[in-house]
This record gives structure tokens, sequence and C-alpha cells, in this order.
């Protein structure tokens, strides 16, 4: 602890003068603060302070130390709030690359990283009485990766690590392994799960081993709790913590590995400012904080695995071969040679799923919930336009005056409803779109004796609805069951020997440059859930696009093969990971507002030399602005392309206060989204 206080008293110099961000008002900037003699011994980075400012006292956060300013007439530090920092050193410095690389001020990252608290609750739980701790250090098993394991948990060095994995309980052996080696040399884990159900999933094995050694950040913690499990942290009472995406500023000292468990989920990504990426934000804090990062999925995100082609990270395989692969089927069905008008299910699935009734056993219809974005499909061959500059499918939308036209929402460009298909020269060209309730209402129909339930949001009406359809289809009280994601959460599928994936395309022909990704690892988990069960079953997929690379490798099982073809793609089309993408949206209630406001930005913009002459540097939607209606605002919205974001955001950030100030405001909000993960 003294050495980094030495390096910070190094960094900063002596406590005389304090760097200071005020937590209580969104000013993007740092303010001087003289620190009084009496608490000089006492105050540290990461501390909250309560400070006169504009003839008020509030509350600042303490970033850093000066031994001289340049400013006059400074005024004191009035009180200290906490008798020990919230946040580490190294947590601030993280939360400052934030600041900079997500395009959000520094005063927004700080108020979310750290816990809320009433000030009746401060300075009376400094100090959590707990019963001495006793490290949990079993014997491990085998495992072909020990050598490796204990070699770059022992360097403790910087080092990130891509494990693939289909298999939770080797994975999460792989996990103990790691922890106990770091629990050794006495140093602290930070493990991250994307969604609740994987949460409580982790959280069950990890406390059978490290039991009180362990706090977890769960959805169902309220904010007082919080703070008590933040400060257990901060007075080193515990040495792994387990959350979802803020769990990664969790203020341990001794930090010795971070593990991201399915690294590849977009819920890893903030959609409130400061709009991080956890997955992202682990990596830098790995980074600062010099220890290993182990990032795990059983298909990784096309960035990580990149990284690993780049040599960059350290590459894992530990996927284990299903013992019954011969016993389960994948078939791809050509949807463009169906004889049905409806093409809704083919022959061959309505078969399948008369088979599997004969037999008594229970099926699964898959359908994305996101089937409501319709885009045209030639029935004879299949065809889908796409933007000629973006290679995005077009959205089929009707304008004010009811009339049908295409629009790309990524660059704006807008083209009239084709009535031929300039592929094959059909004229059967029609908008497709369709959602699991139309899907249940038609199964309904071609089997009325069967016992159908849907599974999604829109079926949820009472909080025990979930459990109790699930519950249903356990007992096999359920012949049908019709779902998204949600069924892959919970669903027994002991007696289930068919699943249907009604449209592969659903996905796959979103305006979304990672449409085909997030294809491929959905239907790969929708299959990797049904592999487990040791009987015969079948998977069949529903596609206008049997040629299409992600289809194919999802036929073969073959991970390798779509990421070649899917980085050739994004290299092709420059496309994260070979640029960046920002995304900016203008939203208001009033119309003409929003466009004046949209043309302040684009100026602001073109006026910035660097960034207008940087030849990486690309603006889409700016001369086709769509402007779009949505619930009681209006909302425009422009995607950026640059290849050095670093130097992209100094150059925006230059002016990019003053602009703020001047033309936007609560009314007319200006949101910036840095490598989203949702491109509508």
């Amino acid at each position: 602890m003294n050495n980094r206080i030495n390096e910070f008293i190094n960094m900063y110099g002596e406590k005389k003068y304090a760097e200071i961000v005020i937590l209580e008002y969104n000013f993007n900037k740092v303010f001087h603060y003289c620190i009084p003699p009496d608490l000089r011994d006492q105050i540290a980075i990461g501390m909250r302070v309560l400070i006169p400012f504009r003839n008020k006292v509030t509350t600042g956060c303490l970033v850093g130390f000066l031994s001289e300013s340049n400013i006059k007439n400074l005024k004191n530090i009035l009180q200290i709030v906490d008798k020990k920092p919230l946040l580490t050193p190294q947590v601030v410095r993280l939360t400052k690359w934030i600041s900079n690389y997500y395009l959000c001020s520094w005063e927004k990252t700080l108020n979310y990283v750290m816990p809320k608290t009433r000030k009746a609750w401060l300075n009376k739980f400094d100090k959590i009485d707990l019963p001495p701790l006793k490290h949990c250090l079993s014997e491990d098993t085998k495992s072909p990766d020990k050598e490796s394991i204990e070699k770059i948990i022992q360097k403790q060095k910087f080092q990130v690590i891509l494990m693939r994995s289909n298999d939770f309980t080797r994975r999460v052996e792989f996990y103990f392994n790691c922890i106990r080696r770091v629990l050794e040399k006495g140093k602290q884990t930070i493990i991250l799960a994307p969604t609740e159900s994987h949460l409580s999933e982790l959280a069950r094995l990890l406390e059978k081993e490290f039991k009180d050694n362990m706090v977890v950040f769960d959805e169902k913690i309220d904010q007082k709790a919080k703070y008590f499990q933040w400060i257990k942290i901060r007075n080193s009472q515990v040495d792994i913590a387990l959350g979802m995406r803020s769990a990664i500023f969790v203020p341990f000292d001794k930090l010795g590995l971070i593990i991201v468990d399915r690294e590849n989920s977009s819920l890893y990504k903030e959609e409130r400012a400061p709009r991080y990426n956890a997955r992202e934000v682990a990596l830098k804090r790995a980074e600062l904080e010099k220890i290993p990062l182990i990032l795990s999925s059983e298909t990784p995100s096309l960035e990580s695995y990149q990284n690993v082609l780049q040599k960059n990270y350290l590459g894992v395989d530990l996927i284990s071969p299903a013992q019954d692969e011969n016993l389960l089927k994948n078939k791809i069905i050509d949807m463009t040679k169906e004889k049905s008008k409806k093409k809704i299910i083919s022959y061959e699935l309505q078969e399948a799923i008369l088979r599997s009734l004969k037999r008594k056993k229970q099926m699964v219809l898959f359908l994305n919930k996101r089937g409501f974005s319709s885009f045209m499909i030639c029935n004879q061959c299949g065809y889908i336009p796409k933007c000629s500059d973006c290679n995005i499918s077009l959205s089929y939308h009707l304008n004010i005056q009811k009339q049908a036209q295409l629009v790309c929402h990524n660059c704006g460009k807008k083209t009239e409803v084709m009535k031929v298909c300039s592929k094959c020269g059909s004229k059967d060209i029609r908008p497709l779109g369709m959602g699991t309730q139309k899907l249940e209402s038609e199964i309904k129909k071609m089997f009325p004796r069967a016992k159908i339930r849907r599974l999604d949001r829109d079926s949820l009406i009472k909080n025990d609805d979930y459990r109790q359809i699930l519950e249903e289809f356990k007992k096999g009280d359920i012949d049908i069951l019709i779902g998204t994601q949600m069924v892959l959460k919970g669903a027994d599928f002991s007696n289930t020997d068919l699943i249907g994936i009604i449209s592969a395309d659903t996905l796959l022909n979103l305006p979304d440059y990672r449409s085909g990704e997030k294809t491929f690892q959905l239907l790969s988990e929708v299959i990797s859930s049904f592999k487990k069960i040791s009987s015969p079953k079948e998977v069949i997929i529903q596609t206008f696009n049997p040629e299409h690379h992600c289809i194919i490798a999802i036929k073969e099982q073959d991970y390798h093969y779509f990421y070649q073809k899917e980085v050739e793609l994004r290299k092709e089309l420059n496309y994260p990971p070979f640029t960046h993408i920002i995304k900016i949206e203008i939203k208001g209630e009033e119309k003409e507002t929003v466009k004046q406001r949209a043309k302040h930005l684009i100026d602001y913009l073109n006026s910035i030399p660097k960034i207008k002459e940087a030849p990486e540097f690309k603006l889409l939607g700016a001369e086709n602005m769509v402007l779009r209606k949505s619930k009681n605002h209006f909302q425009v919205q422009f995607i950026i392309k640059v290849k050095d974001l670093e130097k992209f955001n100094q150059a925006f950030k230059e002016g990019y206060d003053k602009m703020l100030l001047s033309h936007f405001d609560q009314e007319n909000k200006l949101i910036i989204d840095v490598d989203p993960v949702k491109m509508l």
C-alpha cells in the first residue's frame, strides 16, 4: 500500500493542494482546493470531501494531489466525508480513462462507480465485524492447463487469456484453480457474469468453495447492502467479488485476477452514461494493475478472437467433444424451395413435429423476439436488398404519406421499394417480419390437439408466470413450447427431441454489422443447450439464406470457419475490429429543433481540422438525415467511423463543452455511444 501512496505522491506531488471533481454538478473539469494542514495525514485519493462552491457546501471526489497550483485565492477543503477512500487510486485512474474513452464527463463516471449512500450511514459502518476468514484451498482436480495457469498467476503480470469452453463444469473448475493460486499469493479476484441467472449459477458453486471469503452483487441487493459490501471489500475483509457490469469497479487493494464469464455477451455494455463495456473496462483495469485477465465463452466475440490470432491474447481451448454427437442431427431447410405461400413452417418441420407428438416427446420452436424488424425478401431466391454503402439490410418503412420505402438505419440512405428482384428478376418480393405471437397462432391451427404455450416477455403477466411455464414444460404438460432466448435460461430438455429454429434470418438481416456474429452466437447457444441431452434429437433450421457463412458454420458447428469468413468481411467493409464506431443520437420533443441541433453538431464536427482532414474519419447519416419519431420525442442518429479513437476523442473534446452548453439541454439531449452494441 505504501508503494502505491509513494507512486501517487511522485505523480502528483506533496499533499498541499487537491484536484477535485465536483460530484453534484456536471462540470467536465477538475477544480483545485487547498488541503488544511490538519487534514494532510488523513486525506487520500478516492475520498469524498466537502468543499465550498458558489457560496454552497457541496461534495467532491479527490482525484489527485499537487505541490503547486497556478490558480490564485484557492479555498480550503472543509471536511473529509469518508474515513477510508471509497475508491482505490487505480480505480480513480480507471474512471478517468472511461471518461476519455467513452466521451463522458468524469463527474458522471465517478457518480456511477461510487456506491450511493445516505449521510446517516456514513462513518457508522467503517469497520464491519466478521469472523476470521479461512481461505478454502482444497486440492484441485487435475487439469491439462494447470501448469500454464500456475505460471501466469505466479508471474502476476498483465496477460489476457481467452478460454473457449462449452462445458460449464469444466470452465468453473478452471476458474477455481486460478482463484486458489491467487489466494495463495494473498491477492484478490473479481468475477463478472452477464445476467442474473448466470450470476446465481456461479455464486452457488463459488459459495460452496469459498464461503465467507466472497461478496455477491446481484439484482436483489439494495443500495444500503451494496454500501456495506463495498466497505467489506475496502477493509480487505473479503478476497472475491462476484457481480455483473459494475462489479468491475470494486475497490480491491491487492487485485490479482479478473474473470469475465461469457465475454461475448452484449449485456456487458451499459446503456446509460457512461455507456462503458465491462469487458473493455476489465481489460483496461487488468492493464493498469498489471494482472492476468481471463475472458471465456463458447463463441467468443470477434474482437477477442482477432486478438488471439494477432498473438495479443493467449488462447486456451477447453471445448469438450460431445459424447453423443452422433445422436444430434442438424438440418438446414431452404425456405425459398418451400411450396407453402405462408412460409412460416416448412413441410419437413411439420413432419418432424408430428413424429415427436406421436412419440409423446416435447419440442421447442425458437424465434427471436426481435422479429418485428421488417425487411424485403425475394421468395424465389432469398435475396434481401442491402445498402450499397454499408452492406446492411434495408428496413421496410412507411413514411408520413403512408408510402413504402427502404431505409438504411446506419447511414440514412433511402430507396424506393423494389417491385422486381434485382438478383433473379422475380416479382415475388415482399416485406418479411414475424413475431412469436403470430407463430403461436399458426401452430395452434396446424396442431389443434397439441398443448402449446408461448414463453416470451409479452406472455409473462404475473411475477410467477415464468417459473410456472417452465415447471409445466418439465412435468410434460406442454407439448410445444414457443419462445425466445428465455427458453434457454431454465427449460428442462430431458424429454425434448426436436428444436425448430423458425427463422435464422430474423437476426441475420437486422440492420447491424454484427448481425452475422449475433446469429452465430445465439444459435450456437440454442444447439449447445440441446446437446447436453443424451438421447436422439434433431435441430431443424429454417432459412432463406442457406449459403450464408453463418448458416453453414451453424450446421457444421465450425467456429473457426465462421470467424475466418466474418473477419474477412469486416476487414473489407472497414468495420470493427478494424475501426471504431461512435453512435450519436439527438433527441427532443420538437421536430425542427432536433433538426437544428443536429446541424449544429455536424457543423462542429466539420469545424475541427484534425477530424475533418483525417483520412480514416467518416460521418454517416449527415447528408441523408433520417428523423424518426419514438413515443413522445423525435430522434436523429449519426454514425462515425474512426480508426484512431484516442486522437479523435482528443480533438472532439477541445470545444465540446462549449458546443454542448450552447445547443443542448434536458429537452434536447445529445447521446454519445462509443463502440455501441446496438445500432438502432
